[in-house]
C-alpha cells in the first residue's frame, strides 16, 4: 500500500502541476474570434507542457488501476486538489479561504481513510 501511496503523490503531482500550466497558458490565449489569431494562440508552450503532464499522469493512472482497485486507486487522485490549491497559492498569488482548508481537510481525512 505504501507503493500505492507514494506513486498517487507523484502522479497527484503531475496532474497539479499540469492544471497551473493549463492556467498559465490559457492567459495567453486570445479572446474567441473566428481568425487565425485565435487558434493560433492555443500553439504555446505552456499548454504543449500542461498537455504532456496530463499524459505522463494518465500513463501513471494506468499503470496504478493494473495493480489497484479502482475504489481505492480513484479517490487516491484526489490528491491532486491539495497541490492545486498550493500552487494557485504561491504561483498565482490566488487567496485560499478557510473553507477551502477545511475542504482540504476532509479530502485529507478521506485519502486517509481510503490508505489504511
Amino acid at each position: 500500500m505504501f507503493r500505492l501511496i507514494i506513486t498517487a503523490i507523484i502522479q497527484s503531482a503531475f496532474l497539479a502541476v499540469a492544471q497551473y500550466f493549463m492556467k498559465v497558458g490559457m492567459e495567453r490565449v486570445v479572446d474567441y474570434s473566428m481568425s487565425w489569431a485565435f487558434y493560433r494562440s492555443f500553439l504555446n508552450w505552456q499548454l504543449g507542457l500542461a498537455a504532456f503532464l496530463y499524459i505522463v499522469g494518465m500513463i501513471i493512472y494506468m499503470f496504478m488501476l493494473k495493480s489497484y482497485s479502482l475504489s481505492v486507486v480513484y479517490p487516491l487522485t484526489s490528491i491532486s486538489y491539495i497541490f492545486t490549491i498550493l500552487l494557485a497559492m504561491f504561483l498565482l498569488g490566488e487567496s485560499v479561504p478557510v473553507v477551502r482548508w477545511v475542504g482540504v481537510l476532509f479530502v485529507m481525512l478521506g485519502v486517509g481513510l481510503i490508505a489504511r
